[in-house]
C-alpha cells in the first residue's frame, strides 16, 4: 500500500478539532424551577421537551454557565436524567433564575490526543508503523492442540495463541464467544513464557480495563496450580487510574496501586453507599468522600510489568509511556470502540500489537457530521483486518440456540454456533429455561406486534417516543420478573426519551428495579430476559445509520441469554435487518 492510500496528519487534525467542536458545544436548556439543597449548593430543573438533546449522567463534571443577569458559572456535580435535573455547586454569583437558560459545557477528553497529533515527528511515526504493519504477510493461523494450564479453551481460543507471534493481529469475539476470557489466558501464558516482558491492557472504560485485568490475574491463578512463579506475575499487574470500581478487586487487591488495602476497603464500601444522583446535597458529601480517599492513590506507570488502563488515560499520560522502553505486547480490548487515531497513537508503543474487539457491534462514537470525522474517527483498526491476521471466535456460550440462531444468521453469516459443550450441559441448558408467560408462552424469541408507529414529536420526555411499546412493556414486564426476578430482565431502546417513558410505565406497574438502558450502554452485559423496543426502526438511530444501525440491533439482541422479546410496528420493517430478525422469529 502507499502512504496516499492511508490518513494524513491534516485530515486527522481536521477530524479532531471537528469532533471537539461538535462534542465541546455546549448544552443549553430552560430552567423550569431552581431549589437551593445546602451551602451553594442548588437543584436545577429544567424542560427537555424543549431541547434537541436529553441530559445523561456522564455530563457530571461539566462546566455550568448561565447569562443572567447576572450571569455565573458553577462545576456540574451530578445530573439525574430521570428527573430532568441538574445539580450544581461552587457557584461564583447567584443561581439562574426560573425561565431563564442554562448551558452546560461538557470535558473535551481529545484535546490531548488532538495535541499529539499536531507534531509533525509523532504523525510520522504513527503512519509509518501503520503503513508497515498493514504490508506485513503471514500464513494462516494453525489450529492448537493443546496450551498449558488451559484445558478449558476451546478449538478458535487456543488458535488465538498464534497471534503472540505476529506484530500485529485481530482476536474478533462475538457475543459470549469468550473473547474476556481468551484475553485474559493469553496474557498470562505470555508472561509465564516471558517472565520479564512489559504489556499495556487498554480499554474503552474503566468497567471494561477492570474486567479484561481481573480476567488476567484469573488467570494466572490458575496456572499457580503448576507453576509458582504465576503468584509473584500477579503482584506485577496493575491498575492504573483512579476510577477502577473497587468492589470489582474483592480478593484481589493487589491488582490496585494503592498500598494501603484498607484505602481500598474504604473505597469499596462507599461505592455502595452511592445515593440517588437527585439527592444533590447526599451526593455531594459522598462525592467528597470517596473523591479525597481516590485523591490518595498513587499512578505506578514505571513499576507496573503489567500496566492497565483506559485509551483516553493513556493519552493523557503518553509522555509517560514513550519514556518507558517499548512495551512487548500491547492488548486493546473492546478495540472495535477505539477510534483509529486513537489506536494510532499508541499501538506504536509496543513491539506487537493485538487488537481484541468486535467490528459487528458498536462503533467509536462520533458526533460531527464533518466527512473527515466520519471517514476516520468513526472507525476502528478493524478496518485492515485481514484473514492472515485474524482468528474469529465461533462458538457463543451466552445465548440459548433459537436466540443464537437469529444473531448469527443476521450478523454472522451463519458462523457463531453454541458452543458443543454448552449444548451438551443440562445445567446450562437449564439456566436457559423460558417457563409460560401469557401471551408469550415458552418462546425463547417472541415477536410483538405493535399498532403505532414511533414520531419525533416534543414530549415531556424528549424526543424519539412510541406510547403503546413503552405501554405493553409496562404490562408484560411484571408477569416476566415474577418468573425471574427484576434483576434478571433488561428493557433496551436507542432512544433516551423512550426510556425516561418506559421507566415511568415500569414505576407504576411496581417494577422499579428492572434495568431500562439505551442501546449504547449495554454492551459487555448480559440478562436472562431482553425487551428490545426500536421505537422509530427507520430513525437516525437505525435504518439512518446504515454502518451503526445493524451494529446496535446486534448488541441489543445478544444481551439475551433466555429469552428475547422484541417490538416491531408495519412501519419497522423497512429496516432491513429487523425485517430479518422478523422474518426469522416467524418462521
Amino acid at each position: 500500500m502507499q502512504r496516499s492510500e492511508f490518513m494524513s496528519q491534516p485530515e486527522i487534525i481536521d477530524a479532531l478539532e471537528e469532533e471537539l467542536r461538535v462534542s465541546g458545544r455546549p448544552l443549553k436548556f430552560t430552567v423550569s424551577d431552581v431549589n437551593p439543597d445546602g451551602p451553594a449548593l442548588f437543584k436545577i430543573f429544567i424542560n427537555s421537551a424543549d431541547s434537541s438533546h436529553g441530559l445523561d449522567e456522564s455530563l457530571e463534571g461539566a462546566a455550568a454557565w448561565w447569562p443572567g443577569p447576572p450571569k455565573g458559572t458553577a462545576d456540574v456535580l451530578s445530573v439525574s436524567a430521570e428527573h430532568d435535573q441538574i445539580n450544581i455547586r461552587y457557584l461564583s454569583g447567584p443561581p439562574p433564575r426560573k425561565g431563564g437558560q442554562i448551558e452546560l459545557h461538557p470535558p473535551r477528553y481529545l484535546e490531548a490526543l488532538r495535541d499529539l497529533w499536531k507534531s509533525p515527528l509523532f504523525a510520522e511515526a504513527s503512519l509509518g508503523w501503520l503503513e508497515k504493519v498493514t504490508t506485513l504477510t503471514y500464513s494462516p493461523l494453525l489450529d492448537v492442540r493443546s496450551v498449558p494450564g488451559f484445558p478449558k479453551l476451546r478449538d478458535r481460543q487456543r488458535q488465538a495463541f498464534g497471534l503472540l507471534d505476529r506484530e500485529f493481529g485481530f482476536l474478533w469475539g462475538p457475543p459470549g464467544a469468550g473473547k474476556t476470557y481468551t484475553v485474559g489466558a493469553i496474557l498470562a501464558s505470555y508472561l509465564r513464557q516471558r517472565p520479564q516482558a512489559r504489556i499495556l491492557l487498554l480499554s474503552t472504560t474503566n468497567w471494561a480495563v477492570d474486567i479484561a485485568l481481573l480476567s488476567v490475574d484469573r488467570s494466572l491463578e490458575e496456572l499457580e496450580r503448576t507453576d509458582p512463579t504465576a503468584h509473584e506475575l500477579r503482584q506485577r499487574c496493575k491498575r492504573i487510574g483512579t476510577h477502577f470500581i473497587a468492589a470489582n478487586y474483592k480478593g484481589r487487591e493487589h491488582l490496585l496501586p494503592a498500598v494501603d488495602s484498607d484505602l481500598v476497603r474504604r473505597i469499596a464500601e462507599l461505592e455502595t453507599e452511592m445515593p440517588d444522583r437527585s439527592n444533590a446535597a447526599a451526593y455531594a458529601t459522598w462525592k467528597d468522600k470517596i473523591s479525597a480517599l481516590r485523591a490518595r492513590i498513587p499512578k505506578p506507570i514505571d513499576q507496573a510489568q503489567v500496566a492497565a488502563m483506559t485509551t483516553t488515560g493513556a493519552a493523557f499520560s503518553y509522555r509517560s509511556l514513550l519514556a518507558r522502553k517499548p512495551f512487548d505486547l500491547i492488548l486493546f480490548d473492546e478495540s472495535s470502540q477505539v477510534s483509529l487515531p486513537h489506536a494510532l497513537a499508541l499501538a506504536p508503543l509496543g513491539r506487537r500489537v493485538i487488537f481484541a474487539g468486535d467490528h459487528k457491534q458498536l462503533a467509536p462514537i462520533v458526533r460531527s457530521a464533518h466527512p473527515d470525522a466520519k471517514k476516520w474517527l468513526g472507525v476502528s483498526m478493524f478496518k485492515y483486518m485481514n484473514p492472515q491476521n485474524l482468528c474469529f471466535l465461533n462458538e457463543q456460550s451466552r445465548m440459548a440456540k433459537e436466540i443464537c440462531d437469529i444473531v448469527s444468521c443476521v450478523f454472522y453469516e451463519g458462523q457463531l454456533i453454541v458452543a458443543e459443550k454448552c449444548a451438551a450441559d443440562a445445567e446450562w441448558r437449564a439456566e436457559r429455561r423460558a417457563q409460560f408467560v401469557h401471551g408469550i408462552g415458552t418462546d425463547r424469541v417472541h415477536l410483538e406486534k405493535c399498532s403505532a408507529e414511533g414520531d419525533f414529536k416534543q414530549t415531556k420526555y424528549g424526543i424519539g417516543t412510541r406510547y403503546k411499546s413503552a405501554e405493553y412493556i409496562g404490562q408484560i414486564v411484571p408477569f416476566l420478573t415474577g418468573q425471574v426476578g427484576e434483576e434478571n430482565v433488561l428493557v433496551l431502546t436507542p432512544y433516551r426519551a423512550q426510556r425516561g417513558l418506559i421507566k415511568t410505565f415500569l414505576r407504576n406497574a411496581g417494577q422499579t428495579k428492572v434495568p431500562v438502558s439505551t442501546v449504547h450502554r449495554a454492551q459487555g452485559s448480559e440478562y436472562h430476559t431482553v425487551i428490545f423496543d426500536p421505537v422509530i426502526a427507520t430513525g437516525e438511530k437505525l435504518l439512518g445509520h446504515p454502518v451503526e444501525g445493524p451494529r446496535l440491533i446486534n448488541v441489543a439482541l445478544s444481551r439475551a441469554k433466555a429469552r428475547l422479546v422484541v417490538i416491531m410496528s408495519v412501519g419497522d420493517y423497512a429496516n432491513e435487518y429487523l425485517r430479518r430478525v422478523a422474518q426469522l422469529i416467524s418462521g
